[in-house]
């Protein structure tokens, strides 16, 4: 976009083609000035052409291609009595709103998008992303211009070079790379979450910022009203705006389903989505190889009780494998673990039975302090002994791989779990948390954002926030990826725009105590049975499924690969990492051979899969 020439139009097809299975049932590409506009449409809104993109204003100076929804769009539409409406899609509502408005008018959706607006009486090409990043754009410079798409690897097939960027291996065995804006290929960015840009189309300075931080919903005023509320006032004001946060989730001219792992999050969310719409369909995954990841009979009972439909998908090892490659090369980096392939079975699923749509349970773990292993150092000081003991009971239970444990190691384990739950934890326990991609600034701006509180209690708050996009961003972008693997489009009601609101400004027992999570649970028992709102979590998709690639692949694949080469792997390192018997970080790396052969190399699909299994 920085030169005078129009961007070739072969590559803007390119670009089209790698994006075709995001929006198959429409697409357009316009060449407006020197700027070159794609989109690939998944119609879920005013499914005509009316909807259609690149869209045009009719003032003729403004251009929109747009993905995701803004779930508030009619309140905007309100405003303009003098528009021109041709649908009745929130594409026209939003292209409206930033023509009169400009940037200001986004902190006024409500939704999840990522759009590209351009102004040709500024000049100018805004780029911008949802609060929390739940649509994907990534930005790169080459053949003159700046380009952005949806998927890294649509830049790749435009013509992005591809090179790793440095450190990518270690960057790999960390799962990080996820969040902030540095990728895994290098010259290849993603804009942020609450993050715009601003492009002079005839070259000149690019500008950027954020338009919103997690730290800006802290309202010392909001909370001090909330802090006088009674616990019972409190879950009906949480319940309120979940609701109210489904309710702007089933927004679709199209059918509706949910992901449902049969514990809490998902649960609540399908009990709040079966309230407002009939006909839902719940899908949720039983791993019949492996009895610790049996999700199918939590699930059954929630379905049941909420009355709707659940489709049962049983992941075995031989269909885990078949989706192993093609999860991968969707998912456009190596896979943190297997859950990504699992999510994209569910999807096509979906797809098969006409669903478009998939609310899922992603963000209350965030919100609500949900991670043992992230959250526990810094929220113990604040529970009393009992709350304590029940939350390490509750999370010795939720252990799944105690099923696979005779009696005495039950025995042994809970009483283990009973006795670091009533000792009084470290007091600096806070302070041993990682911090997040942001570093200390991001920390330092919850610190300040939660200052009006006690100390102990602000450096808790202040780590929560901090940690939001902790594990948040790949689990949004495990969303995105394997369910637009298969055309379908994943909603995120826990990450509303007025859930965060209030759920960052509760007094923070009601977020932690007694049980993790637990007013959100208190929400959960009104609407679901006690053993559901109550459950302890379950690693439900995140399995290890190391075992099942070792059982088929051949060895050769990862030995004589070209890993080592492209990513500069010392040998020692890649087999210490190859033997290792963390079977996660096996299928990690199995993962990331994969997509150095089809980044790096150009090896297809069909090519990867012949290479990597036997027989």
């Amino acid at each position: 976009m920085e030169s005078a020439a129009p961007p070739p139009r072969a590559r803007l097809e390119a670009l089209r083609a790698a994006l075709g299975h995001r929006g198959p049932d429409d697409s357009g590409v316009e060449i407006v000035a020197n700027v070159g506009l794609v989109h690939t449409r998944l119609a879920i809104v005013d499914p005509g052409p009316a909807a259609h993109q690149p869209m045009r204003h009719p003032g003729g100076s403004f251009w929109l291609v747009y993905n995701g929804e803004v779930y508030n769009h009619g309140d905007l539409r309100r405003e303009f009595r003098d528009g021109t409406f041709s649908g009745h899609s929130d594409t026209e509502s939003v292209m409206w709103a930033l023509q009169r408005s400009g940037l200001p008018a986004v902190t006024r959706f409500d939704g999840q998008f990522a759009f590209a607006a351009l102004d040709l009486s500024t000049r100018r090409l805004l780029l911008c992303r949802d609060r929390f990043g739940i649509k994907p754009l990534y930005i790169a410079s080459f053949a003159g211009g700046l380009w952005f798409a949806s998927e890294l690897g649509a830049l790749i097939e435009a013509g992005a070079p591809a090179r790793p960027a440095a450190g990518a291996f270690g960057a790999i065995l960390a799962g990080s790379r996820y969040g902030g804006s540095e990728t895994l290929v290098g010259g290849v960015l993603r804009l942020g979450p609450g993050a715009w840009a601003s492009i002079p189309i005839d070259g000149g300075q690019v500008t950027s910022g954020r338009w919103y931080a997690p730290a800006t919903d802290v309202d010392q005023e909001l909370a001090a009203t909330l802090a006088g509320h009674t616990r019972r006032q409190l879950r009906r004001r949480l319940e309120e705006a979940l609701r109210e946060a489904v309710r702007g989730t089933l927004m679709a001219d199209v059918p509706v389903g949910a992901l449902l792992s049969g514990g809490v999050d998902s649960s609540l969310i399908l009990a709040l989505a079966a309230q407002e719409r009939a006909g839902l369909v719940a899908f949720t995954a039983d791993h019949g190889a492996d009895p610790r990841f049996r999700e199918g009979t939590a699930a059954r009972r929630v379905a049941a009780h909420v009355g709707v439909e659940l489709e049962v998908v049983q992941v075995t090892p031989a269909s885990w494998r078949q989706g192993f490659v093609a999860a991968t090369l969707h998912f456009g980096a190596p896979l943190t673990n297997a859950s990504a392939v699992t999510a994209a079975e569910l999807a096509q699923a979906a797809r098969r039975g006409g669903v478009k749509v998939l609310l899922t349970g992603e963000g209350a773990d965030e919100l609500f302090g949900g991670y043992d292993e992230l959250h526990a150092g810094v929220l113990g000081p604040l529970l009393g002994r009992r709350q304590r003991l029940l939350q390490g009971v509750s999370g010795a239970l939720g252990e799944s791989r105690l099923s696979a444990r005779g009696p005495r190691a039950w025995l042994s384990l809970l009483r283990r779990m009973v006795v670091a739950a009533v000792s009084a934890p470290a007091a600096a326990a806070w302070g041993t948390l990682t911090l997040p991609a942001g570093g200390p600034d991001l920390m330092y701006e919850a610190l300040t954002a939660y200052a009006h509180h006690a100390p102990e209690v602000s450096r808790a708050e202040a780590a929560l926030l901090a940690h939001l996009d902790y594990t948040l961003c790949w689990l949004l972008q495990r969303a995105d990826a394997s369910l637009m693997q298969h055309s379908v489009e994943g909603r995120v009601p826990f990450l509303g725009r007025d859930v965060v609101r209030l759920v960052l400004n509760l007094p923070l027992t009601s977020r932690i105590a007694p049980l993790a999570k637990g007013i959100l649970r208190d929400v959960a028992a009104s609407m679901l049975p006690a053993a559901i709102a109550y459950r302890p979590k379950v690693a439900g998709m995140d399995f290890d499924a190391g075992g099942w690639i070792d059982q088929a692949a051949d060895p050769a694949f990862l030995h004589s690969g070209i890993l080592r080469d492209v990513l500069s792997v010392p040998d020692t390192e890649l087999r210490r990492v190859i033997a290792t018997d963390n079977g996660r970080l096996r299928t990690r790396v199995w993962s990331a051979e994969i997509w150095c052969r089809s980044v790096f190399a150009g090896h297809s699909q069909a090519q990867i899969e012949a290479d990597l299994w036997r027989g």
